[in-house]
């Protein structure tokens, strides 16, 4: 274990103790929770890569993130995980930050709102990190908890509010609630919204016929 990699394992350790009292499992240095079936929050600290030889920074582009460490924050919802998962695989028992639809960086509670990495060399790190984790890091989490709570927050603010890259996940949560005249008017919304984007365009198209949706001009 190099020196970073120790770091970084003692500031989990040190968090580890509050995030399980808030109902989170641990595997290494990802947390899940969950409070409805299907429905999994995460917590994720990732350490910066060390670059190659001879790679240099080139900000903004490349940034030299070695020895420093971020936190993000995901939720994944079953049915819109399936959505994206090759034909035939299972949710996974345990999820990771890049299975998640919905995601956010810790630094975006903070002051300026902005992508944040700690340094592993700083002894006051994890306490900076768990202040702002404990505090609006799981309420942002409890939140999105629930597939009520997804669809309120997106009712209300649309998929910015979530945040999630696409309206799809909205659709698969409002087929599996069966309400089918939802997903299919958010569906068609969103292809209309995609003009600008043909290849994911026709994916959409492509999505909405297997869902028996018609009437779609074709891409």
């Amino acid at each position: 274990m190099t020196e970073y990699a120790d770091e970084m394992a003692k500031i989990v350790r040190q968090i580890h103790p509050e995030l399980k009292t808030a109902g989170f499992r641990k595997r290494r240095h990802t947390f899940n929770r969950s409070v409805e079936d299907g429905v999994v929050q995460v917590v994720n600290f990732q350490m910066g890569p060390k670059e190659p030889p001879g790679a240099e920074p080139i900000p903004p582009f490349r940034l030299d993130l070695y020895g420093l460490f971020t936190v993000n924050l995901g939720v994944a919802v079953e049915e819109a995980w399936e959505q994206m998962a090759p034909s035939g695989e299972v949710f996974p028992g345990f999820l990771n930050d890049y299975d998640c639809q919905l995601r956010v960086r810790l630094g975006h509670f903070m002051d300026r709102a902005e992508d944040v990495w700690w340094s592993l060399d700083e002894p006051s790190s994890a306490d900076r990190v768990s202040s702002v984790l404990l505090g609006p890091g799981l309420d942002w989490l409890s939140r999105r908890g629930t597939r009520a709570a997804i669809l309120d927050l997106f009712q209300a603010g649309g998929r910015e509010a979530l945040p999630t890259p696409t309206d799809l996940p909205v659709v698969m949560i409002l087929r599996r609630l069966e309400r089918i005249d939802d997903a299919d008017e958010v569906l068609r919304s969103y292809y209309d919204s995609c003009t600008n984007r043909p290849a994911h365009r026709r994916y959409v198209y492509e999505l909405a016929q297997s869902l028996g949706l018609d009437g779609l001009t074709p891409p």
